[in-house]
């Protein structure tokens, strides 16, 4: 396949890095931009061009955005908890910034954008699993972001002709998720088992939420690129996990109890959040390849060798 220039934001984080590779992997021409706030040059594939700086950087943007086919967005504060303390800081950054991205797209003539979007957007849905039209009533900060630039998107594409798609995210998980500070559950977790600390429980384990594997969520971006136009698709297993069924399994995995701490209610986190995917299956072909228990064993091993190298270091 004949090399196409593809830019990606914030692909020296967790899912951005795997993005990188699955690219590199089809042969595409990839650079990315990362300010390594959240994200690792050590992750970025050496296969791709990396620039350190910001999205808000135009100097960057002016000398990366010529020639490309499409940028896949994936630079974002993306803690919730943070998003509360802070909402200005979010706002700035994911919508504000992402505006000066479209406009550096749109003076490179650049027409097609894949978003990192979220499940975030829907707030507490009313009915389980969610498909991609249901009603949009972000409960956070970080949520409202994500909607907001997805309205933005809509915008573009219908004045200036830039095609987009947006991915909402559920539950993305497996290796190279050193999110710092730490806030999902499955490497919090995975983490305090192997080492014997405590594990954090909120509404006593009874949440349901839907993982699916970081290469299948790198695949879906791969996809997307295929689509013209404008979209929104759910990006998930389209199966729940009971949150206390997924400590048992990582027990099962590590063999190791874990040392369960009990936190109570936390606000912000909806009972369920389950993905209809069915769109994600007709529209782009895709659909999860990765079985869960199969993708904890990998995202334990991950974190099991890391271990060993931290001992060996």
């Amino acid at each position: 396949m004949r090399n196409r220039k593809i830019v990606v934001t914030g692909g020296a984080g967790f899912v951005g890095s795997h993005v990188v590779k699955a690219l590199c992997d089809k042969g595409y021409e990839v650079t990315v931009i990362d300010d390594l706030s959240f994200g690792y040059r050590s992750f970025v594939d050496p296969r791709a061009c990396f620039i350190e700086g910001r999205i808000q950087d135009k100097k960057i943007l002016n000398k990366v955005l010529p020639g490309a086919e499409a940028v896949i967005h994936l630079a974002a504060l993306s803690i919730i908890k943070f998003s509360y303390q802070n909402p200005l800081e979010y706002f700035e950054n994911n919508v504000t910034g992402g505006v000066l991205l479209l406009e550096s797209m749109r003076k490179h003539k650049v027409k097609k954008m894949i978003f990192s979007s979220s499940a975030a957007v829907y707030g507490e849905p009313k009915n389980v699993p969610i498909p991609e039209d249901a009603a949009k009533e972000p409960i956070n900060p970080y949520g409202a972001s994500k909607l907001a630039f997805e309205n933005i998107l809509t915008s573009y594409y219908h004045s200036f002709g830039i095609e987009s798609v947006s991915l909402r995210f559920f539950n993305a998980y497996g290796p190279r998720d050193e999110q710092t500070p730490a806030t999902r559950a499955v490497p919090v977790w995975i983490k305090a088992i192997i080492y014997g600390k405590p594990v954090p429980l909120y509404w006593n384990g009874k949440q349901k939420r839907d993982y699916v594997y970081v290469s299948d969520v790198a695949e879906a971006h791969l996809a997307a690129l295929k689509l013209s136009g404008l979209h929104f698709i759910n990006i998930g297993y389209g199966k729940g996990v009971v949150m206390k069924n997924l400590v048992n399994l990582l027990e099962k995995l590590i063999g190791k109890r874990a040392l369960i701490v009990k936190k109570g209610v936390r606000w912000g986190d909806p009972p369920v959040l389950v993905a209809d995917i069915s769109k994600a299956k007709k529209v782009m072909n895709w659909h999860p390849k990765v079985d869960f228990e199969e993708g904890l064993k990998e995202t334990v091993r991950y974190y099991l060798e890391q271990g060993e190298k931290r001992k060996d270091g």
